[in-house]
C-alpha cells in the first residue's frame, strides 16, 4: 500500500496544499497580532500579480514563449502560483463581509487544489505506472506477488484514468476564477472612497 502511487505523489501534494492554508492563516493571525492587518489589503494586488505571472508556464507550453525549458516554467508556474494564493488568502483574512471576494477565494481555492492535482501528478503517474508494469511483468515473481502488482496495477491505472478528467474542469474553472476577479478589482474600483 505504502508503495501505490496515489499515496507516494498524493500525500506529498496535499500536505503542500495544507501546509498553504496554515500559512495562510498563521501568516493573517500575525499580522493582526502585530496590528499590521493592513498589509493584507496590499497582498492582494501583489498575489494577483504573481499568480498572472505564473501564466508563463502557459505561455510556453502554447509556444507563445519560444525559450526556456517548459519544466522550468513549470517549476516558475507551481511556485509563483503557491506564493500568490497565500498573498491573496492572508489579503482575504477571516472577514465575512462580502459574497463576492469569498467566491473569487474558493474558487481560487479549487483551482489551486485542481493544479496540484492536475498538472504534476499525471505526467509522474503515467511514469510509474509504466514502471510498475514493467516490473510486474518479471517472470521471476511469486504468484502472490504478481497478484499484489497486478492489484496495485490496476488501481493505479485507475487513479490515473480518473486524475486525467481534471483537464477538462481546470480550465474553465480558471476562466471562471479570472472573471470573478476581474470583477472583485472593479467593485473595489467602484466603491473605493476616492475622496
Amino acid at each position: 500500500m505504502w508503495q501505490s502511487v496515489l499515496i507516494q505523489r498524493a500525500l506529498p501534494l496535499s500536505i503542500s496544499y495544507l501546509l498553504l492554508i496554515v500559512a495562510s492563516l498563521s501568516l493573517d493571525y500575525l499580522l493582526h497580532v502585530a496590528g499590521l492587518s493592513w498589509i493584507g489589503r496590499y497582498l492582494g494586488p501583489i498575489g494577483t500579480a504573481f499568480i498572472i505571472f505564473s501564466f508563463g508556464y502557459s505561455a510556453r507550453k502554447h509556444k507563445v514563449v519560444r525559450s526556456g525549458t517548459l519544466k522550468a516554467f513549470l517549476r516558475m508556474h507551481c511556485n509563483s502560483g503557491w506564493l500568490g494564493t497565500l498573498m491573496v488568502l492572508v489579503h482575504s483574512g477571516v472577514h465575512f463581509n462580502a459574497l463576492l471576494p469569498w467566491a473569487a477565494t474558493g474558487l481560487m481555492m479549487v483551482v489551486t487544489a485542481s493544479g496540484h492535482i492536475g498538472q504534476y501528478l499525471i505526467r509522474k503517474f503515467r511514469e510509474e505506472v509504466a514502471l510498475k508494469k514493467k516490473q510486474s511483468a518479471m517472470p521471476d515473481t511469486v504468484e502472490a506477488e504478481e497478484y499484489l502488482a497486478d492489484i496495485r496495477h490496476i488501481l493505479d491505472s485507475m487513479t490515473v484514468r480518473a486524475l486525467e478528467q481534471w483537464r477538462a474542469i481546470h480550465m474553465p474553472l480558471v476562466s471562471f476564477l479570472v472573471v470573478l476577479t476581474l470583477a472583485h478589482m472593479l467593485s473595489v474600483a467602484f466603491f473605493l472612497n476616492w475622496r
